[in-house]
């Protein structure tokens, strides 16, 4: 807060921010006032809205001059855009992109049907097939994101985590370096659905099906940009036969079942998954209370950060399964690329 009031004393022409922090400026910073306001950008007005800022908008509003050029931004029109639209714009003019929530026609869009028990096996098994791709898996929740991230480490896949629940120079730190390619996956929640552009992003995998459709199309949005082609796969469990409906309604398109997928090869990795998942609820466990990203910066770095002994620590000879792969080899071996 210091630092930014420090810049804010400054007068700069251009402020960035989020609701609540800008309200917390207005509301604290001695001299900082936006009496002088000419332009008001709401980007992303609908995930505003919807994670309760409508206070600190509101008290925003009020403290800006009526006479302004204001402007909303929003993949989706909701009901909150509109009276938000109604309290804050004089003679609005709306432009619409597309009235639908379309997908690209350079995205090819898979489902797999697999049950729920296995869904991490499959994963990996889905990971070997596309070994080299850039990519990007989305979880519903902080916890899973941070879970996946270990098992697949405890693999020897390079993956990096970003969640809600890192501070930003975390977020930025593992951003990057998936940005950089030292890393080739990254594990996200849906802060990761907006706003990310990574040309090079080939296939994103929705771990867990987003139980609001429109969250399907801003995810699978992360890759088949700036007319380059990319895949999306998404994980159907016997529990989310309804969900994958909701979204073929949304879309407006039958989403293809993925029949590349050997399920005897797949499930052959059990017992390996099944004993990288011991050994990454062993870690989440006693990093518990040491930090939000399970113990380090960028989430993915053992070598870095002393808390993350099992990654420290040789592994005994007898911890890899005689099933799956081999021990001492890496499961990220290098396949041919198919799409």
């Amino acid at each position: 807060m210091v630092s930014q009031a420090i810049a804010l004393s400054k007068k700069p022409h251009v402020i960035v921010g989020t609701p609540g922090r800008v309200a917390d400026h207005l509301a604290n910073t001695k001299g900082f006032h936006l009496k002088k306001l000419r332009y008001l950008i709401f980007d992303e007005a609908d995930r505003l809205l919807s994670m309760d800022f409508e206070k600190q908008i509101n008290l925003i509003l009020t403290q800006i001059p009526k006479e302004r050029n204001t402007f909303l931004f929003s993949a989706t029109m909701t009901s909150k855009v509109q009276k938000l639209e109604r309290a804050s714009l004089k003679d609005p003019v709306k432009i619409e992109i597309n009235t639908k929530y379309k997908t690209v026609d350079a995205l090819v869009q898979n489902y797999i049907f697999i049950p729920a028990k296995h869904k991490e096996t499959y994963l990996v098994f889905l990971l070997t097939q596309f070994v080299g791709h850039k990519t990007i898996i989305f979880t519903t929740t902080c916890a899973q994101s941070q879970k996946l991230a270990l098992i697949l480490r405890n693999l020897n896949f390079k993956a990096v985590n970003i969640n809600g629940q890192l501070a930003q120079a975390q977020r930025l730190t593992a951003l990057n370096k998936f940005k950089n390619g030292e890393r080739q996956i990254l594990i996200a929640t849906d802060v990761a659905s907006r706003g990310l552009d990574i040309p090079a992003v080939e296939l994103v995998i929705n771990f867990d099906i987003p139980t609001n459709s429109k969250d399907y199309v801003h995810r699978v949005g992360r890759t088949a940009r700036a007319g380059k082609t990319g895949r999306a796969l998404t994980m159907v469990t016997q529990y989310d036969i309804e969900v994958l409906q909701k979204i073929e309604s949304l879309i407006g398109q039958k989403l293809a079942e993925y029949k590349d997928l050997d399920s005897k090869a797949a499930l052959i990795l059990t017992d390996s998954v099944v004993e990288a998942t011991r050994l990454a609820t062993m870690e989440m466990r006693q990093n518990e209370g040491k930090s939000a990203g399970g113990g380090d910066e960028g989430g993915d770095n053992a070598e870095e950060n002393p808390d993350m002994k099992l990654f420290g620590k040789k592994r005994p000879a007898n911890s890899m399964h005689s099933k799956g792969f081999s021990k001492g080899k890496s499961f990220a071996k290098k396949r041919q690329r198919k799409f």
